[in-house]
C-alpha cells in the first residue's frame, strides 16, 4: 500500500517538474498573441516618461523606440523607429536599454500611439535570458497563423456574405434624422463605400451587383479594428446587414438596395488571401 502510494506520488512529481521545465514564455505566448491587439519589439528609451502630449506621464509609462513590428490593426500607423508610449505592468523590470517583445493593447492614439502592456519577453542584451529576436519573430508567425486561420473562420461564419470586389466610391454618411446612431465621445464616423460585387463566396446573389458598405470612419479606439475602405480597393470583404445605423437601405444608381457593415478586424482582406478563404469556407 506505502508502495503504491510513494510510486503513485513519484509518477505526479515527474510530471510537475516536465510541465515546470517548459518556458514560461511558450506556454503564455498563444494566449498573449490572441489577446494582443498590437504586437512590437523595441528598445526602452526613457523612463516614466510619455511619447506625447495628452498620455497620463506616471513611474509605469516608459517610451520604447520600435524596431519591428509584429501584429497591428491596419488603422493603427506604426512603423520602425516610431516611439511608443507603454504602461508597464512591473516598471522595476526595464531599465534604459532592455530590449524586449512588447504584447499589449491599445490605450491613446492621437499625434502618437500608447499602449498598456499584457505581457512581454526580453531580448538580447536585456540582462535577463532570452531567446534570439529571430527565434520570437519565427514562433510568432507560426502562431499567428494558427490564430489567424481560427479567427478568420469564426468571422466566415458569422458573415452573411463574403464577397469579392472593388470599391468603386467612397463618401461620408449623411445620417437622415430617422437614424438611430447615438452621438458618444466614441461616435463612429458613419463613411459609405460603393463596392462592385465580382463574386460571391457565401451568401444569395447579390441584386445590381452593387452594394453599399458602411464602416467607421474614425480611429477612436472603439473602433481602431475596423476596416478603413478606400476608392479602387480591391479585395474581400466579410459583411453582415446592417443593424449598427438605423437605415438598412440605401440608393444607388436609381435603385434602393441594401446596406452591409464592415466593422470588425477580418471583415476586409487582400486578394492574396482568396485561396485561405476558400478553404475554410469549404470546411
Amino acid at each position: 500500500m506505502n508502495t503504491s502510494r510513494f510510486f503513485l506520488a513519484g509518477i505526479l512529481w515527474v510530471n510537475l517538474l516536465g510541465v515546470a521545465a517548459l518556458p514560461q514564455a511558450t506556454v503564455n505566448q498563444v494566449a498573449l498573441v490572441k489577446q494582443s491587439s498590437i504586437v512590437f519589439a523595441g528598445t526602452v528609451s526613457q523612463l516614466g516618461a510619455t511619447s506625447f502630449a495628452g498620455v497620463p506621464k506616471s513611474a509605469q509609462t516608459v517610451v520604447v523606440r520600435v524596431d519591428s513590428v509584429l501584429k497591428k490593426p491596419s488603422a493603427v500607423s506604426l512603423k520602425k523607429g516610431d516611439n511608443v508610449t507603454v504602461e508597464l505592468k512591473d516598471p522595476s523590470a526595464f531599465q534604459q536599454g532592455t530590449q524586449a517583445t512588447f504584447y499589449t493593447e491599445g490605450w491613446i492614439f492621437g499625434s502618437g500611439v500608447a499602449v498598456k502592456e499584457l505581457g512581454h519577453e526580453f531580448g538580447p542584451g536585456s540582462g535577463e535570458t532570452s531567446k534570439p529576436a529571430s527565434a520570437n519573430e519565427k514562433a510568432y508567425q507560426q502562431y499567428r497563423e494558427q490564430i489567424s486561420d481560427q479567427e478568420l473562420q469564426d468571422r466566415l461564419n458569422a458573415a452573411d456574405f463574403v464577397v469579392i470586389g472593388r470599391v468603386t466610391n467612397v463618401h461620408r454618411w449623411n445620417a437622415p434624422k430617422s437614424a438611430t446612431t447615438r452621438v458618444s465621445e466614441h461616435d463612429p464616423d458613419w463613411h459609405e463605400a460603393v463596392v462592385e460585387v465580382q463574386s460571391v463566396l457565401k451568401g444569395g446573389q447579390v441584386k445590381g451587383n452593387k452594394v453599399v458598405v458602411r464602416f467607421p470612419g474614425r480611429n477612436d479606439v472603439a473602433w481602431v479594428h475596423s476596416p478603413k475602405l478606400e476608392k479602387n480597393q480591391q479585395g474581400i470583404f466579410c459583411l453582415n446587414r446592417d443593424q449598427a445605423t438605423g437605415v438598412p437601405t440605401e440608393k444607388v444608381g436609381g435603385r434602393q438596395v441594401a446596406v452591409y457593415t464592415c466593422l470588425g478586424h477580418g471583415d476586409s482582406l487582400p486578394m492574396s488571401d482568396a485561396p485561405r478563404v476558400r478553404a475554410l469556407l469549404k470546411n
